[in-house]
This record gives C-alpha cells, structure tokens and sequence, in this order.
C-alpha cells in the first residue's frame, strides 16, 4: 500500500467517525479502484455499507478482505456482526468462534454470546460471558450474567426445590 493509498483510507476513516457514509464510501471505492488488493480498504468499505444499512454488500465486502488477507480478525469480526443482523446465526457463529481460535478477546466472546442467544442456546451463552468476565471484569458482563442466569430460570421454569 502507497502512501497515498494509506492517507485516503484514514480520511475515509475519519469520515466514518464523522457519520458521513456516502463521503466514505465514495473514498474506499476510490481506493480500491486504485489498488483492489487492499484488504483495509475493502474491510472498512464494509463498515461503511453496514452503517449504511446495506448489509448483504457489508458482508461481501468483508469477503473480500478475508480473500486478501485470511487472517484478518477486524473483517471477520465485521462480517460476523453483518450475518448476525442479517439474521444468519449460524454462519455468525463460525466467525466468531474463528476469531476466538485466531486470538480474539472479551469482548468477541460476548459478541458470540449475543448469537447464542438469539440462537436459544442460553446455558452455552451464559458460559461465554462467564469466560469473558474472568478475562476482563466489566461491570456489563456481571449484567449479563444475571440476564442470562434469569433468562434460563424464566424458560426452565419452577424447580422442584422447595416443594413437597
């Protein structure tokens, strides 16, 4: 990547920051037109179509990046949050769980936990988030423990303690 390349790429940056979306994905078009070998180009035109509500080209555009670079976590954490509104739980579980094995951190394991979730998968969910607070003790993680652990209580109903 040329320098002039690296400068359009955090102007575009920048531009997402701002909100200004047409703005920034007029500058990773322009990128990539210039060199379409750019994985940071096509990962943050993705963020971009994302804020822009354009998801499924979010995704591609993700696809793209992992084409370049396969080892690229920033887009395949962006891809799995454009499947995961998009609905596509499964294949938003994949990522996750392949950025989890590349390294990931905390707040990946509570992304994936959001999945679980809408997947119904509760217990292994709330396992998630019990990992994710033993590596970083936010105070939301405690919060969604507690959710979780009511959320499960709610489904499963009234125990047979206490009863006789």
């Amino acid at each position: 990547m040329n320098t002039k390349e690296k400068i359009l790429i955090h102007k575009g940056i920048d531009k997402v920051r701002r909100m200004e979306y047409e703005e920034a994905l007029e500058i990773f078009d322009r990128v990539i037109e210039m060199n379409p070998n750019i994985p940071e180009a096509w990962n943050n035109r993705g963020v971009t179509l994302y804020r822009l509500g354009r998801v499924d080209e979010a995704v591609e555009s993700c696809d793209r990046s992992l084409a370049i670079d396969a080892e690229n976590l920033e887009a395949l954490r962006n891809k799995g949050l454009a499947l995961r509104r998009l609905g596509r739980l499964e294949e938003a579980l994949q990522a996750y769980e392949t950025v989890l094995r590349r390294g990931g951190d905390a707040l990946d394991m509570e992304a994936m936990a959001s999945v679980l979730m809408a997947m119904g998968r509760l217990e292994v969910a709330l396992d998630c988030v019990i990992q994710a607070a033993n590596i970083e003790p936010l105070d939301r993680f405690m919060e969604e423990i507690e959710t979780l652990k009511g959320m499960i209580m709610q489904r499963n109903g009234p125990t047979s303690e206490g009863k006789e």
